[in-house]
């Protein structure tokens, strides 16, 4: 009895803890697992409004997705768009390097605080200055270049398919170098200063320490800002969507269309949510299978431990 009674006040003492746990376990039911297995259960189905009844096909949605050549284009795209975002990787590196050369720590604050501010603006208003930026008629991009080659420049950021995809790689890197150069400056920072000093001792210029010790010592920081960049490149949709202006399309003759803006057509501009929860449910083995070859692949697990 003594012992049920010290339970009692144990659990009246640590309500507080408990508490936390059930919303925790609360808002992951409502907000992460339940939305997944209605979008296994939707991608199975044909539905038109959801709401209006749901006829069983099985995987009728998945064969549809996959005889479309949109949808084919859609995935080349995304990943073609995900692997030019990775110049974020070196560009970062770069000014990590610039700003770690630095000896003014008041300077090296200055700068980083100034690479990393296009990273926290808001992007919707980023990508509505960029519509004006890369515009092919009087754009500002287009202005600057004209000053260098001495005629009118007109060049179609956003409307020629063979330059759409810079004009839109341009935007992200541009808001996500910032974050790249954070993660690679803190990785540069920690590589010990005795190995510099005892590659100095041994006559190695800069170059070498770079190559030689630099790079290989920041193997875990490239390999996370992959992986990441990978993922949030496969995930692409508000930036593209608002700098093409709201067209779900994808603009420049389809070459802009991710697979989140092909998931979106058939959720509101055409709704099919049968389709569209099929194509989420693809999107979601992708980055799944993505994530494990890479983390296999560049043993970055074993390095972070």
């Amino acid at each position: 009895m003594k012992n049920l009674r010290l339970t009692k006040r144990e659990l009246k003492q640590n309500v507080t803890a408990y508490s936390f746990i059930i919303v925790s376990i609360v808002t992951l039911l409502v907000l992460v697992y339940y939305p997944m297995i209605s979008t296994v259960r939707y991608s199975l189905n044909r539905i038109g409004i959801v709401g209006y009844g749901e006829e069983y096909i099985g995987l009728e949605n998945y064969k549809m997705l996959f005889s479309q050549s949109t949808f084919v284009r859609a995935i080349s795209n995304t990943l073609i768009l995900s692997i030019m975002g990775l110049l974020t990787i070196p560009v970062g590196f770069l000014f990590a390097v610039l700003i770690n050369s630095i000896g003014n720590s008041k300077l090296q604050g200055f700068f980083r605080v100034g690479y990393y501010l296009p990273n926290i603006i808001t992007g919707v208003s980023v990508y509505l200055i960029f519509r004006v930026v890369l515009m092919s008629d009087g754009g500002l991009l287009n202005n600057f270049l004209s000053l260098f080659v001495g005629r009118k420049v007109i060049i179609g950021w956003l409307a020629d398919p063979k330059f759409a995809r810079w004009g839109v790689t341009i935007v992200w890197v541009w808001m996500n170098a910032g974050y790249s150069m954070l993660i690679n400056l803190s990785s540069l920072q920690a590589i010990p200063l005795d190995i510099y000093d005892a590659a100095s001792i041994d006559g190695a210029n800069a170059l070498n320490k770079l190559i030689l010790i630099t790079i290989p010592n920041m193997k875990s920081c490239f390999s996370f800002l992959f992986i990441t960049g990978m993922i949030n490149g496969l995930a692409r949709f508000t930036d593209i969507f608002i700098i093409t202006g709201n067209d779900a399309y994808g603009g420049a003759g389809g070459t802009l269309q991710t697979i989140l803006m092909y998931i979106f057509q058939f959720s509101f501009e055409s709704p099919n949510y049968g389709v569209s929860s099929a194509g989420s449910m693809i999107l979601f083995v992708f980055v799944l299978l993505l994530t494990m070859v890479n983390v296999k692949l560049t043993g970055f697990l074993k390095d972070e431990v």
